[in-house]
């Protein structure tokens, strides 16, 4: 029979707690702390960065990402175009299937990202001098690439 099903704030939180990202709803392989909502069709979790970080160069082959910017900053880098976008709490934007990008963010920035369709399609991008140089420094720092 059809339910109603909850995953609540405090699992949220405390799971968030010890990791920097965790799935609510997906097809997942890997195993995480927060008991999750099984869904083959999509995949939406949380990314919470309590320390500035960056994220290595990649795309996906076959997702989209709708990504919601609940707090902070974060930046990311166009590998093929060398455009920078920033977004802020309160942003909401599209990534679309097959950009290759590197991410930084500003410590207590929180994502609510949904990708679609699901699963594992990442692919990760060769870092360039250029790139790591710019993942190394801080959210609003000038790309020279």
């Amino acid at each position: 029979m059809a339910e109603i099903k909850k995953i609540s704030e405090g699992s949220i939180t405390n799971a968030l707690s010890d990791n920097t990202r965790q799935y609510l709803i997906g097809n997942l392989k890997l195993p995480q702390e927060l008991e999750h909502i099984q869904d083959s069709d999509l995949e939406i979790g949380i990314t919470d960065y309590k320390q500035a970080t960056s994220e290595a160069p990649h795309t996906h082959t076959r997702a989209k990402e709708y990504q919601y910017m609940i707090g902070g900053r974060t930046e990311y880098l166009n590998i093929h175009t060398g455009k920078v976008s920033m977004f802020e709490a309160g942003d909401f934007y599209l990534i679309e299937t097959g950009v290759a990008y590197a991410q930084r963010s500003e410590a207590n920035t929180t994502i609510l990202f949904i990708k679609y369709p699901g699963g594992n399609d990442k692919v990760d991008i060769e870092v360039t001098p250029e790139v790591s140089e710019w993942l190394n420094n801080p959210v609003g720092s000038v790309y020279h690439g």
